[in-house]
């Protein structure tokens, strides 16, 4: 303004004067485009798999807009004690990106060798993947975490996602049951027995240990979100009362229903199968008090679509349900 420069020219001044302002400008780009993505309309439009490329791009972002700072900062011209700090800072962040995101999961990975033994289609656009390794009771994962998973193989190995387990796991087996979605969860069908998998995790708190002990659980679950909870069945202790609510729009929808059955009758559990449409089974403070007459003393876990969480989180609400007998997880990506 004092130099009435008109501001794109000063812009191409600053880009062609300064050094490394043209990585700057990439790096703010970036930056913007993960913000923006991030925006729930835009989020709609986009693929899991492009959504996840553009973030991954933000360490890329932070990288491009180091350099202009302290070659071209005030606070640093002049002032290499501020110069040395701020590049310290960036020294141990991008150390801790490489320790904690890239070498513990390959560490592990290849600890426990994990490799993709048998791929069953369960239903339709259902599949589920067992992968066969070693140790891996050191991984110390229980049923309803989820880990990141990297097949490696030409579709997946670039890609990383988050899956739960849809079983406890054991000392040499994880599983995995996905619905096809986006464009990786479709081709998981075709993977090749031997695929060799990369894992980061596990994580979430959605498990059995998180439940006090004698609590009667209701297990509440939507379509493909039945997988966690049917997983999470197998860690309490063989005393626990257990009912299982299983929504699904129709029959073809019931995940792994054969499994429930025998797991339900080996554990003493009771599934509740609620096909149809939702005024045929509105998940309601009423309707789950109809179903459950002690629902106000139940501890609850619920995992699905987001309507299905924030509708069992409104009914737990009206039964003076408190926040520490209230577990979900949602399956949501998209609305």
């Amino acid at each position: 303004g004092q130099d009435s420069i008109p501001l794109y020219k000063e812009m191409w001044r600053f880009l062609t004067t300064y050094d490394w302002m043209w990585f700057a400008l990439s790096g703010f780009v970036l930056m913007v485009m993960a913000g923006v993505t991030s925006y729930k309309k835009a989020r709609a439009k986009m693929s899991y798999e492009t959504w996840w490329m553009v973030h991954i791009l933000t360490y890329a972002a932070v990288a491009a807009s180091f350099m202009h700072q302290v070659i071209n900062g005030q606070m640093f011209i002049g002032h290499p004690l501020n110069r040395a700090y701020w590049t310290l800072l960036y020294v141990l962040m991008a150390g801790a990106i490489i320790y904690w995101r890239f070498w513990v999961p390959f560490y592990r990975s290849m600890k426990v060798n994990l490799k993709v033994e048998k791929v069953i289609v369960e239903g339709p656009g259902v599949v589920s993947v067992i992968m066969k390794g070693k140790h891996l009771d050191t991984l110390n994962a229980q049923g309803g975490q989820f880990f990141s998973w990297r097949f490696i193989d030409k579709n997946h190995w670039y890609q990383s996602h988050p899956y739960s387990l849809s079983a406890a796991p054991t000392n040499n087996k994880l599983r995995i049951t996905v619905k096809a979605l986006g464009d990786s969860s479709s081709q998981l069908s075709k993977l090749k027995i031997g695929t060799r998998v990369f894992i980061e995790g596990p994580y979430g708190i959605f498990k059995a240990s998180s439940a006090r002990a004698g609590r009667h659980i209701v297990l509440i679950g939507g379509g493909v979100g039945i997988t966690p909870l049917r997983a999470i069945m197998e860690e309490f202790d063989p005393t626990t009362q257990i009912d299982v609510l299983y929504r699904a729009s129709t029959n073809e929808d019931l995940v792994l229903k054969d499994e429930l059955d025998k797991l339900a009758n080996k554990i003493g559990a009771k599934v509740h199968y609620l096909v149809g449409s939702r005024k045929d089974h509105p998940i309601s403070y009423e309707y789950l008090k109809k179903l459950l007459p002690n629902f106000a003393d139940t501890e609850v876990f619920v995992c699905g679509p987001q309507p299905l969480v924030d509708a069992v989180k409104q009914a737990a609400k009206r039964a003076g349900i408190p926040k520490n007998r209230f577990h979900d997880e949602a399956f949501a990506f998209h609305d």
